[in-house]
């Protein structure tokens, strides 16, 4: 099934802040050696671009981690 994005509904600006704020976070695990996952990434891409906030990208990680994805 091919997904449609919707357009964004934050600014450029608020994008980059939140695309730096991601990177930060996960800089620490990639100097210890770990990657993320497929869905870690997507989640993240899509809190990037807007499509949902910090407390959607909160609860589609700890399901994440509930259903061992």
């Amino acid at each position: 099934m091919k997904k449609t994005l919707i357009a964004p509904t934050i600014s450029h600006e608020e994008s980059q802040r939140r695309r730096r704020a991601v990177e930060e976070a996960r800089a620490p695990n990639f100097r210890q050696g770990d990657l993320h996952d497929e869905v870690l990434e997507e989640a993240n891409e899509r809190f990037i671009q807007g499509l949902f906030s910090l407390d959607d990208l909160k609860k589609e990680m700890r399901q994440a981690v509930l259903n061992n994805r």
